[in-house]
């Protein structure tokens, strides 16, 4: 019998499912919906030169970001929930000393099997412990498309930080859920449904009120926070909204790579983060990114 879930404002303002899956059930979604699984959203088994190109633009954003909020010599980088390892990859090339972690090595594997001594895979909680008894410390984290996944967000962050340099930074991007647009979409009626609300693919969703509020509970400081592009304004006409009429899906996220990486070439990189971190100030753009370190 499937299990049906609701969604709970938690304290702070962001929302969780209820109930949340036991862990074992959790793993047996993930060993059956991730990377390996061509029936997953995560599975893809090629990318065209415009999406590579574009994969590889942000990681060398959110490089950029974490470079330019810590002033440590030290290049090391962990990057939990690796997947495919595009940003492990990136960050290798910039000389960085990476490990990468993930509940899967079959997207490394596939893309960046070069990278395979370099990453850990099976449960994160027991690999991030496993770092720390280790007492292993990294000056630039990232957890990217991660804390709407994990069972304890509170205990994730808790982990984190054990394995952070006392300055150290960490990337957290999750997506931007209950937000203003989306919210606007479904009050007109362009939308039928929350359809941002998919447990257990994502138990806790955040948006750019409560992502920071969520993060400095959990002893951090906010150094930065930017969005990205906004394509939940496509739900707002007909023509264009990609949850009535899913053919316009691939044209939605072609127009995004166009419109983003047009920014980068001819205004540069920091042009392109101010211009998404005006965006994270009206609460506008699909995925929120807050670079942190401990207070």
């Amino acid at each position: 019998m499937k299990k049906i879930y609701k969604k709970k404002q938690k304290e702070g303002g962001y929302y969780s499912a209820d109930p949340l899956p036991l862990e074992e059930e959790l793993q047996k979604f993930y060993a059956e919906n991730y990377y390996q699984s061509p029936k997953s959203s995560s599975y893809r088994s090629e990318y065209n030169e415009k999406q590579i190109k574009y994969k590889q633009f942000k990681c060398n954003v959110l490089i950029h970001a974490l470079e330019t909020s810590c002033n440590l010599s030290q290049k090391t980088f962990l990057d939990i929930g690796s997947g495919e390892g595009f940003l492990l990859n990136a960050a290798d090339e910039k000389g960085f000393d990476v490990t990468g972690l993930d509940f899967s090595a079959f997207g490394i594997e596939k893309f960046f099997p070069n990278l395979i001594s370099q990453h850990i895979a099976g449960d994160i909680y027991k690999n991030l412990d496993k770092l720390i008894t280790q007492g292993k410390m990294f000056a630039r984290c990232a957890a990217i498309n991660v804390l709407e996944h994990v069972l304890d967000p509170e205990l994730f962050l808790f982990s984190i930080k054990q394995v952070m340099e006392p300055e150290g930074v960490i990337a957290i991007t999750v997506p931007n859920d209950f937000s203003d647009l989306q919210n606007l979409a479904f009050q007109n009626r362009m939308i039928d449904n929350e359809f941002w609300f998919v447990p257990p693919h994502h138990l806790h969703y955040f948006n750019t009120d409560t992502l920071p509020r969520f993060i400095k509970k959990n002893g951090f400081k906010i150094v930065d926070a930017f969005t990205d592009f906004p394509i939940d304004l496509y739900l707002l006409h007909k023509g264009s909204n990609y949850i009535k009429d899913k053919s316009c899906g691939f044209d939605a996220n072609n127009a995004r790579i166009d419109h983003d990486l047009m920014i980068y070439e001819k205004h540069g990189i920091n042009n392109y983060i101010n211009y998404y971190r005006a965006m994270f100030n009206v609460g506008i753009g699909r995925n929120i990114t807050i670079i942190a370190r401990q207070r």
